[in-house]
């Protein structure tokens, strides 16, 4: 599975905070650990085990992914090369 960002993912296995990096502060430690866990799609894969999928499920979900993107890209390439009207000369 691609992950959404590009950090390079720890094989520790465990997030940890330490007081050192936050000066002492606990509210800050929260929500350094929230964020930790959060890039680490630790929540998320969670989730997705929660619940057995079939192989053809999951088949079947890539693919839908797949098209999603392709079209998402297909929009956006059309919009580059699509006149704007701003930019059109008015005839008379």
């Amino acid at each position: 599975m691609y992950r959404k960002n590009n950090h390079q993912k720890n094989l520790t296995g465990v997030v940890t905070v330490t007081a050192d990096q936050v000066r002492g502060d606990a509210e800050k430690m929260v929500r350094r650990f929230i964020k930790k866990v959060k890039m680490d799609g630790i929540l998320d894969e969670a989730r997705e085990r929660a619940y057995y999928k079939s192989p053809s499920l999951l088949n079947r979900e890539r693919k839908q992914k797949r098209k999603r993107t392709i079209e998402k890209v297909n929009k956006k390439r059309e919009e580059l090369f699509k006149p704007r009207e701003r930019f059109r000369k008015k005839r008379r």
